[in-house]
């Protein structure tokens, strides 16, 4: 009699609306593997001109576990070219009915400031909604304005799902003028629905039924590997500045139009460009002169205002100022080598680990978030923000990436050069004094090249007490601990090369047994990532580490001690990820081991992860190499 009022009771609920907030009416199919199921959500993006847009959005989850808990927060960004129309929330309980709806006091409004800014006209307005107990189910219901900068710069992208979760049904409808054309790159969606409106042409998309996918390490972005829309406008406007997105030229014809005139150098910086190159007649080194020239005289500071999103301050602005962020920076630096007769270009690039959408030379597209500078003469890249990196070196986060030149010609896209294993990594030795106590006189002599280098770079840079920059490289396996003697940090001012030096003594180094020691060779510095162990692999396997890593570890005993157990003098380990090559040798109180590990980029099919992810448990394994030492036998 229970389940036969329920389902009445479901089948009321579900006929007097047009979603089921209901938990238990979701197929068994998308509950497998899911945290969240997205019963319902419709984007609707109406463009009324090239400078303004409404955007629409209705969106029904329900969760089912505390992995998805972020669901329940509703977040929308603003600023003062957006005018927010709606936003609600409302929460349901497992049977669907209806629990609350979010007061104004429960919603926040605060200023927001991305990673690395000063200061933007950003805001954000976000709540909060949950129930006691899963699964639970919340509908966030928001309209806003945008028009100007936050139009253009904040064109839809649609993923109707995340990873481990499901989707019933979902859509993304764009409305766009007849004079205008919707440009847009999709994966894993059906072509558009297209008609035609009052208001001009629509573009339907439509998904249902997506079962729940897992997230896979190492794979390609999410935009290349699940449903993902990505739009744009043809046509578009920001003020009094026109542009087009017909093609990468076009965009970059436009970007450029937003610098132009604001490379003009006040004319006591003019005086000191050309006393601080007169005598040099080479162009690098002119280059680098001047670019040590505005590492003195500036600060990066981001500030993000308006059309400033991707128009700089001008050369004599931040001269005055002294501080200007990315693209006020390189457009000071692009006029003091104009100013001597170098040429060079801004570029946009996506900085950060892996871009979210790689930028395509057939999708025209802002998937950029920095700037740095070009100079063809030198095929050489500036990166202007940083006030201690080397000339021409721009480290691992912009590093093998599409990027694109703004040249008076317009956008060219070029790449960025990849990373290479000799050039990024360390050279690291470790003498270890073995005690008879168990404890360990532990001295650490390293260099570190490339990208290796950059978080002692940054650390040397930016902390100016010692103890919390031990804290910092001990937080990160730099350094064993923080109470040791003998420290030192310095970087090479022209190469990224740092140097580090410790002394410190281990309590507890080594395990004692009876009249045996059991000493790790590797305690402190072992390589020990392994990919996520899958059932099923979907996703390539993609890579761009290029790493090597060498250490050296000179063991040292007492005299009363012998080896007892050595281990294999050689182990090899070699894969398309990488090599891995130790060797040990002992002699009367010492053991010396040395290892060496290159990891390699890689682009592999699903079918080779087995045999990838077994090279990591095999280096992990040798990587926990421990020797045996025993009091000497009495003769």
């Amino acid at each position: 009699m229970r389940s036969f009022i329920l389902l009445v009771f479901l089948s009321f609920n579900l006929g007097a609306q047009d979603v089921d907030y209901s938990a238990f009416t979701i197929p068994p199919e998308l509950k497998e593997g899911a945290s969240s199921v997205v019963r319902l959500r419709d984007i609707t993006y109406e463009v009324h001109s090239t400078n303004k847009a409404t955007r629409t959005e209705r969106k029904v989850v329900t969760i089912l576990n505390d992995q998805h808990q972020h669901e329940n927060r509703m977040v929308m960004h603003y600023d003062k070219d957006t005018d927010v129309v709606t936003f609600k929330a409302t929460l349901y309980d497992a049977y669907g009915d209806k629990v609350k709806t979010a007061k104004k006091s429960d919603i926040e409004d605060f200023l927001y400031i991305s990673s690395g800014q000063f200061y933007e006209d950003n805001r954000v307005m976000t709540t909060v909604i949950e129930d006691l107990s899963y699964p639970y189910t919340v509908e966030f219901e928001y309209k806003s304005v945008v028009k100007d900068f936050s139009m253009v710069a904040g064109f839809p992208n649609w993923q109707p799902l995340g990873f481990n979760q499901s989707v019933e049904r979902a859509s993304f409808e764009a409305i766009v003028p007849a004079d205008n054309e919707l440009l847009y790159y999709q994966n894993e969606l059906p072509e558009p629905e297209t008609s035609s409106s009052a208001k001009g042409k629509v573009y339907r998309w439509e998904v249902s039924g997506l079962t729940a996918r897992k997230y896979e390490t190492d794979a390609p972005p999410a935009s290349k590997t699940m449903p993902y829309l990505r739009t744009g406008l043809r046509a578009f406007s920001i003020g009094d500045y026109h542009g087009t997105y017909d093609s990468w030229q076009s965009f970059g014809a436009f970007i450029g139009g937003l610098m132009d005139g604001r490379d003009e150098l006040p004319g006591e910086l003019v005086t000191l460009v050309h006393e601080s190159t007169n005598g040099i007649s080479s162009e690098r080194e002119k280059i680098e002169q001047l670019y040590r020239l505005l590492q003195e005289r500036t600060r990066y500071v981001g500030v993000q205002l308006g059309v400033g999103g991707w128009q700089p301050f001008s050369a004599g602005y931040v001269e005055e100022n002294r501080f200007g962020d990315c693209k006020a920076l390189s457009n000071y630096m692009g006029a003091m080598l104009k100013e001597v007769g170098i040429e060079s270009y801004p570029v946009l690039v996506y900085a950060g680990e892996t871009p979210y959408f790689p930028v395509d030379e057939n999708f025209t597209t802002s998937a950029f978030n920095h700037m740095i500078l070009y100079v063809p003469s030198e095929d050489m890249y500036l990166e202007c923000t940083s006030s201690d990196a080397p000339p021409g070196y721009l480290g691992d986060g912009t590093d093998d990436r599409n990027v694109l030149h703004i040249t008076p010609e317009g956008g060219k896209l070029a790449r960025t050069p990849a990373l290479k294993t000799a050039d990024n990594g360390h050279l690291r030795t470790i003498t270890i004094a073995v005690k008879n106590s168990g404890s360990a006189d532990v001295r650490l002599d390293a260099g570190y090249y490339g990208a290796s280098h950059d978080l002692l770079r940054y650390y040397a840079s930016n902390e100016l007490d010692e103890k919390k920059l031990r804290e910092g490289l001990q937080r990160n396996d730099v350094l064993p601990d923080v109470n040791g003697q003998d420290f030192s940090l310095s970087c090479n001012p022209d190469l990224p090369v740092a140097e580090l030096r410790y002394t410190t003594e281990v309590p507890g180094y080594v395990r004692k047994l009876g009249k045996r020691m059991f000493v790790p060779l590797n305690k402190f510095y072992a390589y020990d990532y392994v990919p996520d162990k899958l059932t099923e692999r979907k996703f390539p396997i993609v890579s761009n580490i290029a790493r090597f890593y060498v250490d050296t570890v000179h063991l040292n005993f007492p005299d009363e001690l012998e080896v007892e157990s050595l281990g294999d003098e050689e182990t090899t380990i070699r894969h398309a990820a990488g090599e891995y090559r130790a060797q040990v040798v002992s002699a009367p109180g010492s053991i010396t081991w040395i290892r060496t590990l290159k990891l390699l980029p890689v682009d592999l099919p699903a079918s080779g992860y087995e045999e990838y992810r077994q090279f990591f448990v095999d280096v992990r394994k040798a990587e926990k190499r421990q020797v045996v030492l025993r009091t000497k036998r009495t003769k």
